[in-house]
């Protein structure tokens, strides 16, 4: 890990002398004390520039981010744009820059970038292989704001986030869902996270996971019984977690399978649960996308809670039942999108013919739902 010097001295460029100086008082604004060094100037010996902030503001973009780059061959670089458009985006991947922030910069965005900085975990390890529908999940559950630049031999492109939400994506001369959909069948890429706001004008209505899921291709009954199976393992196991007083497996609004607690009336509990998937069907149908994939209802003393499981149009959904006064919510929730991504990879695996010894997903405890979150 690379220590932080207190106070840190972050490095300014630009191609004018009063951009530097008026981010400079706009970081000592932010963090009393902080150190700003000009671009050129001689820095005191083993006190190396924290971070450099690049300001990128004539008609050839990226001029001054390449200059920094070049001398600073390791240091995290802040790219400060007017405008962050295809090319800008291309120039930010190039440089490898940390974040992207759009100027005339607010002092909230460079807040940001600083807490980001001193909160980032300094390993040089990288990951290859991850698939990459599965990286925009990721950055779509983590609500993540910045920019996705993928190149492959066929060329480059960029899925840009707010919020987790994929709002504008470029890929040559393609723009908004068809050009994800091209960046989705492309193999052997490379990826890189830009972090910020682009402020890009928006080319991609509705929800990344239901454009996701409307995009995937069939899947045969055989493949989703053998995914199944890890499923109903894991059901049975979250029934015998504490304060989980019932689990099953619904699809298209029945009760496939599944266990409750002594006490509970079966037949009851599976009746109330398929009229809770009609309602969020029928919820569904009229706000489409932005319906979420969750719902919950309480009846006196018990909670019931319905989520999604894998694609949409498998129709399947998994059923809890909880003590109304339990304070469970967080904790049954990330069980829940861990089976839902272990059902999810089971599927993408076996449809592609990698054969029924599926790799299994880790076991859920069968503990406390306080103990696991």
């Amino acid at each position: 890990m690379t220590p932080i010097v207190n106070p840190p001295t972050v490095l300014l460029a630009a191609s004018d002398a009063h951009q530097t100086s008026a981010l400079a008082d706009m970081l000592a604004s932010i963090r009393p004390g902080i150190r700003t060094l000009g671009f050129g100037e001689e820095h005191p010996e083993g006190e190396a520039p924290w971070i450099a902030m690049v300001v990128e503001s004539g008609p050839e973009i990226g001029a001054v981010a390449r200059q920094v780059r070049a001398l600073h061959p390791d240091i995290a670089l802040v790219m400060i744009a007017p405008r962050f458009d295809d090319r800008a985006i291309e120039v930010a991947a190039e440089v490898g820059a940390c974040a992207i922030v759009p100027s005339p910069c607010e002092a909230a965005a460079l807040a940001r970038v600083l807490e980001a900085q001193d909160q980032r975990v300094r390993f040089t390890g990288r990951v290859d292989g991850v698939e990459t529908a599965e990286l925009l999940r990721m950055y779509a559950l983590a609500g993540s704001d910045g920019v996705l630049h993928l190149r492959s031999a066929a060329g480059s492109g960029a899925i840009h986030f707010d919020g987790g939400q994929a709002i504008h994506a470029h890929v040559g001369e393609l723009r908004g869902a068809e050009a994800v959909r091209e960046l989705l069948d492309r193999t052997d890429g490379h990826a890189t996270w830009i972090s910020g706001r682009s402020a890009s004008a928006r080319t991609i209505v509705g929800r990344l996971a239901g454009m996701l899921e409307r995009e995937a291709p069939p899947i045969d009954d055989e493949v989703v019984g053998t995914a199944l199976q890890d499923v109903i393992e894991k059901l049975v196991r979250l029934s015998q977690t504490q304060d989980i007083l019932a689990a099953y497996l619904l699809r298209s609004t029945e009760v496939i399978t599944g266990r409750s607690t002594a006490g509970l009336d079966e037949a009851l509990i599976g009746r109330a649960l398929s009229r809770l998937s009609q309602v969020f069907n029928d919820m569904e149908e009229q706000q489409g996308d932005e319906a979420g994939t969750e719902i919950q209802a309480t009846v006196g003393e018990h909670r019931l809670v319905l989520d999604r499981l894998g694609p949409t149009r498998l129709g399947y959904q998994i059923g809890v039942v909880v003590l109304q006064a339990t304070p469970v919510c967080k904790s049954l929730r990330r069980l829940l999108r861990q089976i839902d991504r272990s059902f999810r990879k089971a599927l993408n695996q076996s449809s592609r013919g990698s054969g029924n010894d599926l790799p299994r997903a880790p076991e859920l405890e069968a503990t406390s739902l306080h103990r696991v979150a």
